[in-house]
């Protein structure tokens, strides 16, 4: 792959609604610590749902890990929230002072899917945790073997596939065989130029490539499964970056999603 130009990339972060912000940054640290020009934009994502909940007499939460329920009004949510925002931008802070790694965070609200789609298409990476990710007390186990976290990419089309291979490669700190490419081509594009774009990479052959011919979003959603990545890397095309994808993405996907426009 071409080495990336000394451009000051852009990494934007939607911390929050997930629940696990910290497993989230902790896998980003490698690709801050590969590129140091980087500017770190945290957000913390409010929902209009969740603000809607806030509005609500009383409010029931319930902890993934001891599944103990507890009750709060609105007042109490919204305290709750808070620390929540403060936590994540802790954490954000220590990352991009550990990384040195030009950093912001601010608290925005609105529809998830309108604003991811926002971002993406202002940022060279945009991260983000699903709805639902593995329970908290199984996420350092989350797609690792033997210390190593497993980092999935998914390749779409050639034009595209070359800056998610890189920022990909990065997020492995270099090492391949921690690395699973699934092949999904888009309209118009033969698996064959998929693989030629795996030949043209440098630096070692990833541990394992799936292709996906001819598969839609279920098909993908095995893949993601089989491979248990601790992290899937996407391509920002206008099939994974429509509604449809983001969605899936967000209410599917157990990982963290990095999605890469430019890199």
């Amino acid at each position: 792959m071409n080495a990336p130009d000394n451009a000051v990339r852009r990494i934007a972060v939607l911390l929050g609604p997930g629940g696990a912000s910290r497993f989230l940054l902790d896998c980003l640290r490698p690709l801050l610590l590969a590129d140091r020009d980087v500017e770190l934009q945290g957000m913390f994502m409010r929902e209009a749902a969740v603000r809607h909940a806030a509005e609500l007499p009383f409010v029931k939460e319930l902890c993934r890990v001891t599944f103990a329920v507890r009750e709060f009004d609105g007042e109490g949510f919204e305290r709750a929230l808070a620390l929540r925002i403060r936590t994540a931008r802790q954490a954000l802070t220590v990352l991009a002072e550990h990384t040195g790694a030009e950093h912001s965070f601010r608290d925005v609200a609105g529809s998830a899917v309108e604003l991811l789609q926002q971002v993406i298409a202002e940022a060279d990476i945009t991260a983000f945790e699903p709805v639902r990710p593995p329970l908290s007390s199984a996420l350092t186990q989350y797609g690792q073997q033997s210390g190593k976290r497993r980092v999935a990419v998914l390749l779409t089309e050639p034009g595209l596939g070359r800056p998610a291979l890189r920022a990909a490669a990065m997020l492995c700190g270099g090492d391949m065989s921690c690395l699973y490419v699934l092949l999904l081509p888009g309209p118009e594009v033969k698996m064959d130029d998929l693989r030629g774009l795996l030949r043209d990479m440098q630096g070692g052959n990833p541990a394992l490539v799936r292709a996906i011919d001819g598969g839609d979003f279920n098909d993908l959603a095995v893949a993601l499964r089989d491979t248990c990545a601790s992290i899937v890397v996407v391509p920002a095309s206008p099939e994974m970056t429509d509604r449809n994808g983001l969605q899936f993405f967000r209410g599917q996907v157990r990982c963290p999603v990095c999605i890469v426009r430019d890199w």
